[in-house]
């Protein structure tokens, strides 16, 4: 299944040392280009266009659930995912409070939908607890790893995946004895581990 970035959002701001080195950011960077969080509606209706069954990453490079994407126009990237259900999507979010909120109180999550919280180190575990409390298929990312994990639960999760910086000027180093620990941890657990992306992977 072919993957397609879907940048309804471009720009964003950082929240933590895990967004440092961030590819879009320095391709902006590197360009001169601005790197404030937008919405793109002119992108928005693209999935219905494309009727091949394809895994469409939301907001890649930027994050939908940023403070400054409306409600409304997060509602709009839901109806279309929903009206899509030939396609999967895959949303990832630094954001896991906002998330959240907006799951519980505006939005109701489609089956072909995944939710999705980035966790670089141990002290950022909690996003996992907001993703818990979401009605909806979910995964973790723990990337771009800056630390241990240490010990997680991961009773809800469906799918999980270890992601190594490979790119920006200074890529992190990462120790092999983490990367073990979350595959350990995940294999106990029943939780699928995951490649690049999840939705890629699972509908092959």
């Amino acid at each position: 299944m072919k993957l397609i970035e879907w940048k309804v959002v471009t720009g964003c701001e950082r929240i933590t040392p895990g967004c440092d080195n961030c590819p879009t950011y320095w391709e902006a960077e590197k360009n001169g280009w601005d790197y404030s969080p937008a919405t793109q509606p002119a992108f928005l209706n693209d999935p219905l266009y494309n009727k091949m069954p394809s895994a469409y990453m939301v907001a890649s490079g930027s994050d939908l659930f940023h403070e400054s994407v409306p409600v409304e126009f997060i509602q709009a990237v839901f109806h279309v995912m929903t009206k899509a259900s030939h396609h999967h999507f895959e949303v990832l979010t630094k954001r896991a409070e906002r998330m959240e909120m907006v799951s519980n109180r505006y939005i109701n999550w489609p089956a072909n939908a995944v939710a999705g919280v980035g966790v670089e180190e141990a002290r950022y575990k909690w996003r996992i607890d907001c993703l818990r409390n979401i009605n909806a298929r979910r995964m973790v990312s723990f990337g771009p790893m800056t630390g241990r994990i240490g010990k997680v639960d991961l009773t809800g999760i469906e799918g999980a995946g270890v992601v190594v910086e490979t790119w920006g000027p200074n890529p992190r180093p990462v120790k092999q004895k983490w990367i073990n620990e979350v595959n350990m941890q995940c294999k106990k657990q029943g939780v699928v581990m995951l490649c690049d992306s999840w939705l890629a992977q699972e509908t092959g």
